[in-house]
């Protein structure tokens, strides 16, 4: 069962962190002001790196399987496009809902570093990342992660997820102690094994889960994206007054919608949970008054 909490205490706290995410975005001050400030610090094969978080070009986990059509060319204006619209089944005390996969600032990182590391990738070569995303949660902001191993195959984009909204913690909740990421690393996915996410991808237009042809099941830790129908898909979703909006407004519009709506449901759920304790609190009363009642 949810925390109980005064109603006008969740929407207040929901209102302040509604604003925060738009006014702040990142997780920390790493948060590059432009395009050119995400790639400007590239050395070698590393795109962007900050702490634990990184996009790098390695080299394939396997060399064979599906091959590779590197380098590639997707602009960071599409991939953004395409990331955005990418969702997640998440279920929070009684309510299920569907999430942006990756955050405002996960989007500008990503969508920037990863355009430019598989235009420079060989056919041998994967672009692996390592982001975390703050996101609301029932009280207040969380800290998720999400890896993944991405690669251009089959005039397709494949993402390979090792995890996927990921509570991040930098301490042992059993132990108290600081969790060494030398023996517990934020991986992305593998092509010869599947993650077992509890967390998957909600499905759209373009989107598919890769089938294992040895095995004949599909992996849903492994992401096959037709971008053509995700970019057609997400222009016939634009409105306005001339027919077309920038992206970025357009994605403002569906995380907003997706906010109110979790708000009205997390709303409605705090509503029987209170109607339900109001009835718990009169049968302690009659029982505190039969007590006393009691010779």
């Amino acid at each position: 069962m949810r925390t109980i909490v005064k109603l006008s205490g969740i929407i207040a706290v929901s209102i302040a962190l509604t604003g925060g995410l738009a006014g702040c975005g990142m997780l920390s001050a790493d948060k590059p002001a432009t395009d050119a400030d995400i790639l400007m610090g590239q050395e070698g094969r590393t795109l962007w790196e900050s702490s634990l978080q990184y996009v790098k070009i390695v080299n394939r986990d396997v060399a064979s399987g599906i091959s590779n059509e590197h380098p590639a060319s997707i602009s960071s204006d599409e991939l953004r496009t395409v990331l955005g619209a990418m969702y997640v089944n998440e279920r929070t005390g009684f309510t299920s809902s569907e999430n942006p996969l990756f955050s405002a600032s996960e989007l500008q990182i990503l969508s920037t570093a990863i355009s430019s590391g598989l235009s420079q990738a060989a056919p041998n070569e994967d672009v692996n990342f390592v982001s975390i995303g703050s996101f609301k949660g029932l009280i207040a902001q969380e800290r998720k992660t999400n890896t993944g191993r991405v690669f251009m195959s089959g005039g397709r984009l494949n993402i390979i997820f090792g995890l996927i909204h990921e509570l991040y913690r930098e301490k042992d909740l059993a132990t108290g102690q600081e969790i060494d990421r030398r023996i517990n690393p934020l991986v992305p996915g593998k092509r010869k094994s599947d993650s077992d996410l509890a967390t998957r991808v909600a499905l759209d237009s373009g989107q598919s889960f890769y089938l294992d042809p040895e095995t004949g099941k599909e992996r849903s830790d492994w992401l096959v994206i037709d971008i053509a129908t995700v970019l057609a898909t997400a222009k016939e979703r634009k409105t306005g007054d001339d027919g077309t909006i920038s992206p970025e407004l357009l994605e403002d519009i569906v995380r907003n919608k997706q906010e109110n709506g979790n708000l009205r449901q997390d709303v409605g759920n705090m509503k029987e949970i209170l109607f339900d304790m109001s009835g718990e609190i009169d049968r302690l009363k009659k029982e505190i008054e039969d007590l006393k009642a009691k010779p």
